[in-house]
């Protein structure tokens, strides 16, 4: 399982590479269309405490590395429809997520792996929507990802508390898969958005 993995994280990241050369300048504002149709997301900004109170829902996305989607331009979308926008923090010892808000604007620290993280003085949030990355998808939810399994064990922990989110995974349409191999711990994904289609397993 491990090998087969890793080679085809090899390959995906590879064939990511051309699709990012071929179709990254547009592709970000068609998934971004589409995210901004879904009914979930529309439910989200509805429902429970948050509407009472008359506060925006929170959407985590990331910051793009290497050939991923442009997550900065989906937020910058949805934050322009009044969601609140959060980026994930990696904690090095639970090897999880937590989320801190960001509202665009302050300045981003590094973070591990090439990424940026809000400033440590920003506030931590659960948000309602996940956005997260990939290297392959499937029809079934399932994701390839780098190998840590952070989004793994994060989807895992807010399942097991039974805190009501969504993951939605972002990807070009060239990244779909027949059938992804799949591990005891590798966590499904709701919804896939692509520059073509949306996914609903």
């Amino acid at each position: 399982m491990k090998q087969k993995k890793a080679a085809l994280r090899q390959e995906m990241k590879a064939r990511r590479a051309t699709l990012q050369q071929k179709v990254g300048a547009s592709a970000p504002r068609q998934i971004a269309s589409r995210l901004l149709m879904l009914p979930e997301m529309a439910g989200a900004v509805q429902k429970g405490i948050k509407a009472e109170r008359n506060e925006s829902s929170i959407v985590a996305g990331f910051y793009p590395i290497q050939s991923e989607i442009d997550c900065l331009f989906l937020l910058k979308a949805l934050n322009a429809v009044q969601w609140r926008c959060a980026l994930p923090v990696m904690s090095g010892v639970s090897k999880h997520l937590a989320f801190k808000e960001w509202d665009l604007v302050e300045e981003l620290k590094e973070g591990a792996y090439g990424t940026r993280e809000p400033l440590s003085d920003m506030l931590y949030v659960m948000p309602d929507v996940v956005l997260v990355p990939l290297l392959a998808f499937d029809e079934t939810g399932h994701r390839l990802g780098y190998g840590g399994g952070y989004y793994d064990r994060t989807l895992d922990i807010y399942r097991e508390k039974g805190h009501p989110f969504i993951a939605i995974g972002v990807a070009f349409e060239g990244q779909k898969q027949d059938r992804l191999p799949v591990g005891a711990h590798d966590q499904p994904l709701d919804i896939i958005v692509t520059e073509e289609k949306v996914y609903r397993p």
